[in-house]
């Protein structure tokens, strides 16, 4: 097999005496140009940084506040109309007739009925979805007027 070297590629052949003679540049002392991070200085980065971490762990600690409010009609819960809606909460709806499942209410941290009268036990989702969010506008919105 014949030898290849780099002059049979369009590139200089080096010799070991051109190798040893090749200089390097000194790598320069700072090598971010300087007017790439002009305008930040490093207390003020890790200030900001600071600021983001402390709003971030803010929002984890409001969202780990959220409750779960299960809506269904079973002994022990309490008539949505007196009950005080958390302004972080996700609300569960069981099924029309069935309601929640048992697994469902063991994991809500309160759970909420919507008062009927006469022979009506129970109501559709949508119903009482809709039913129940305008409940938590009435105590949590704020509406422009």
């Amino acid at each position: 097999m014949a030898d290849i070297d780099a002059g049979d590629f369009g590139v200089p052949a080096r010799t070991p005496a051109a190798a040893a003679s090749a200089s390097v540049a000194p790598l320069p002392s700072n090598p971010v140009p300087s007017d790439t991070h002009a305008s930040v200085s490093v207390p003020d980065a890790r200030q900001s940084a600071l600021a983001e971490l402390t709003a971030a762990d803010a929002r984890i600690k409001e969202l780990e506040a959220a409750r779960v409010i299960a809506l269904d009609i079973i002994p022990g819960a309490v008539p949505m109309e007196t009950y005080v809606f958390p302004k972080r909460c996700l609300l569960l709806f069981g099924a029309e007739g069935p309601g929640l499942s048992q697994k469902a209410l063991d994991l809500a941290d309160d759970v909420v009925y919507i008062s009927q009268f006469g022979s009506v036990r129970s109501i559709n989702a949508g119903a009482a979805a809709a039913v129940a969010m305008h409940a938590w506008i009435a105590q949590h919105a704020v509406i422009g007027r």
